[in-house]
């Protein structure tokens, strides 16, 4: 029995270790890209790296990603500005780079916080899930927050090396890195992601859609309410412009509204709703029915911005 497990060890061990080192390697160098999984990685990096520490952040899914530009926010405003907009996700990953944000940057003073009708529905999809595998085996809070999503296993979880099985792209491109360092460079973007596009469909046409709201959900996003109010962290809500022919999709959009009101008037938080705006109105600002193209997220951004000055926003 002794021999059987001495051999034993002497065969699993080489692999354990070619397995964890290839991990790590394979995760160092992909995360470096800026462009793979449109552009996660810069966010996640200077988020987890210390590297946000802006007094203005912007949170919310897409439409918060593609329509606000912080650039321009600290421009107009003198003060360092960040987009933490994450693609294809609800509140539960938001709040998760709201969590990680506190724990390794400085406080911001103002969250921008881009709601949409999905913020607080249900969503079990890991969407663009290759964003997370330089960190999910390595960070825990992260780990911990996608585990329960479609999209891994418990072993890719737990044993390194294999959630890379079968990710031919994530590999190439993380050799490519490896290979000539110079290939990528930074952006600058600070986690804004506008599309250059014109009008291209309205996946809702024709659909009537009911918001299933996740009651777990709504207890984390008021948690994170008043977490941020012992804090002292201003919030204000921003609902942006979407096409006119989005509106009547949702069956229950009035229910996810008053929601939205009611903690807005339970917390004292600025409610900016601009989906009534004239920009909604007018297809050639949008690439599709959710989604302002670049030139309609700059014209927003910009009337954001005079909003924000004429309430006065930033007397902080």
């Amino acid at each position: 029995m002794k021999r059987f497990l001495i051999q034993a060890i002497f065969f699993f061990l080489p692999i354990a270790l070619f397995s964890y080192s290839a991990d790590v390697f394979i995760s160092k160098e992909l995360k470096k890209n800026h462009f793979y999984t449109q552009g996660e990685y810069s966010i996640w990096n200077d988020i987890l790296d210390g590297k946000v520490n802006s007094e203005i952040v912007i949170y919310g899914d897409s439409r918060a990603a593609r329509q606000i530009n912080p650039n321009l926010l600290s421009d107009s405003f003198n003060i360092a500005s960040y987009n933490l907009g994450i693609l294809g996700h609800n509140f539960k990953l938001q709040n998760l780079r709201h969590s990680l944000l506190l724990k390794h940057n400085i406080k911001p003073q103002l969250i921008i916080f881009s709601l949409d009708v999905f913020t607080l529905a249900e969503n079990q999809k890991l969407f663009n899930a290759d964003q997370f595998l330089p960190y999910m085996f390595s960070n825990d809070e992260i780990k911990n927050t996608i585990i329960n999503y479609e999209g891994y296993n418990y072993i890719d979880y737990h044993l390194p090396l294999i959630r890379y099985y079968g990710k031919k792209e994530a590999i190439k491109n993380a050799l490519k890195l490896f290979i000539n360092p110079a290939s990528e460079s930074v952006t600058g973007s600070k986690g804004y992601k506008p599309e250059d596009e014109v009008w291209i469909s309205n996946p809702y046409k024709e659909k009537k859609i009911y918001l299933k709201l996740d009651t777990a959900l709504i207890s984390l996003f008021e948690n994170f309410l008043n977490e941020c109010n012992t804090k002292k962290i201003k919030i204000a809500f921003v609902y942006a412009p979407e096409y006119i022919e989005r509106r009547n999709t949702f069956i229950n959009r009035e229910e996810v509204f008053n929601l939205y009101n009611m903690f807005s008037k339970k917390y004292s938080i600025r409610f900016y709703d601009f989906s009534n705006d004239t920009i909604s109105y007018k297809k050639k600002y949008f690439y599709n029915v959710s989604h302002l193209n670049k030139t309609g997220a700059e014209l927003f951004t910009n009337k954001l911005i005079d909003t924000l000055k004429k309430t006065n926003i930033f007397n902080f």
